[in-house]
């Protein structure tokens, strides 16, 4: 009898583990007021009735993009990754080169169901590489011009400068060096360095910024970039741009706090930016250069992708989180809970219908601007498998520019050596794994 009950205990509790729900370790670098709004999407996942008592996302905050991928890194080598992970956009091709992750185009290719086309166009092509879709672009973003509607009316600009030129001289008129106040701002950031270029229809990388192959040289002296460098230099010359450094939150308390007329920065911040503010925020595009070359801004932010190191059932779980996630109640949640893009047109589309951008016309500046942009390789952005050492190099050479230590010329030509040299180095690596992997898989 002893026998039979232990035999009968083994069976129910060998039924109690398969039937165990699957626990997936989602990890996100979503902090604050996003990172609650990211938990109560998920929430909403986990007490779906298709998924409770099946599947359970589990969320781990990993500390901010730069973080984030540290840490991925060290589990991977251990062994220990997340089943899903959100990166940074500049880390697409790093991860796709990983040979850590399944592609979601995988997934996608066996569900008809999957609401591919209603993805932007603009969004989508960022996170492709060949034409597949790699991860889903979740926190996308852009940047856009955000000014003080009452000190615009104080000096008598009647409109957002929609030129560099009118940027510089609206910046000018806005400055009074007696209050201490200055026309614009924005973070000592390379993605301002690298709108500022695609703005101008110029590319980052060769090979059509590595979409038509893979990059193998950055262009950080091109007639683009030269201009860039020369409008956010001259400004800071002549007083009109507040210099404050590294970092999102300093350029943004600078025009919150009224010592700036104008910040560039991302649209994931319009919600907030306006409750925060003390005087009318109005939102504009990023201005150009004022040519008739086709150009645009490239996507910010990061994607959600699926890590392959896990059982086939639990992967299968992940991509059903993710085609959640791409849902319209999820997408429309996350937009107007932040700012950030929604991914669908159908969303936007139907915000429309509602009056929601009637009511809040900041929040449709970017999605305008997105979608205004010209379908070529500078508004794609680039692919760049060091991506994140370069904006490195790129962000110490403007720190020296604009501190007046070394000419635009030099300073931009040290950072692109550097950057060549580190990609370099990286697509040797990664071709010589490929070779190895290749000639491995033809043994026995």
């Amino acid at each position: 009898m002893g026998r039979l009950l232990l035999a009968v205990a083994l069976i129910f509790l060998s039924g109690r583990a398969a039937a165990a729900p699957i626990a997936l370790q989602f990890w996100h670098s979503m902090s604050g007021e996003k990172g609650e709004l990211l938990a109560s999407v998920v929430d909403r996942f986990n007490a779906a009735p298709e998924n409770a008592g099946k599947v359970r996302v589990e969320l781990q905050f990993i500390g901010t993009y730069e973080e984030g991928l540290n840490k991925l890194r060290t589990a991977l080598l251990a062994g220990r990754g997340p089943h899903l992970v959100q990166i940074t956009d500049i880390g697409t091709q790093a991860m796709a080169d990983s040979g850590a992750i399944v592609p979601l185009q995988d997934y996608i290719d066996r569900d008809p169901s999957f609401p591919i086309r209603e993805i932007l166009l603009p969004i989508r092509r960022y996170y492709e590489i060949g034409g597949r879709l790699y991860s889903l672009p979740f926190a996308s973003s852009g940047p856009i011009l955000y000014y003080n509607a009452d000190a615009f009316a104080a000096a008598a600009i009647k409109s957002a400068p929609r030129t560099f030129a009118q940027l510089r001289d609206d910046a000018r008129r806005l400055t009074d060096p007696a209050r201490r106040l200055t026309g614009v701002t924005w973070p000592l950031h390379s993605w301002f360095f690298e709108e500022l270029i695609a703005r101008q229809g110029a590319l980052l990388a060769d090979h059509e910024n590595g979409r038509a192959d893979r990059a193998t040289s950055v262009d950080l002296v091109s007639p683009a970039a030269r201009a860039a460098v020369a409008l956010w230099a001259g400004m800071v010359q002549d007083g009109s741009f507040a210099n404050v450094g590294r970092g999102w939150d300093p350029a943004e308390q600078n025009f919150l706090s009224g010592r700036s007329a104008m910040l560039l920065t991302s649209t994931s911040d319009v919600f907030e930016i306006q409750k925060k503010a003390s005087f009318r925020v109005r939102t504009a595009p990023l201005p150009g250069d004022g040519s008739n070359v086709p150009g645009g801004t490239i996507v910010g932010g990061n994607s959600l992708w699926i890590l392959k190191d896990k059982p086939a059932d639990e992967r299968a779980a992940a991509y059903r989180f993710l085609k959640f996630m791409a849902s319209k109640e999820s997408q429309r949640a996350w937009h107007v809970g932040t700012g950030y893009f929604p991914i669908r047109a159908d969303v936007i589309a139907n915000l429309e219908k509602e009056g929601f951008y009637a009511r809040n016309p900041a929040a449709k500046t970017a999605i305008d601007q997105l979608r205004a942009a010209a379908d070529v390789p500078a508004a794609r952005g680039a692919l760049l498998g060091t991506f994140a050492q370069t904006r490195e190099y790129i962000e110490s050479a403007l720190e020296l520019i604009l501190a007046g230590y070394q000419t635009p010329d030099a300073a931009m030509a040290w950072a692109q050596s550097r950057a060549d040299d580190a990609l370099s180095r990286y697509n040797r690596a990664v071709a010589a794994e490929s070779s190895q992997a290749a000639s491995g898989s033809k043994g026995p």
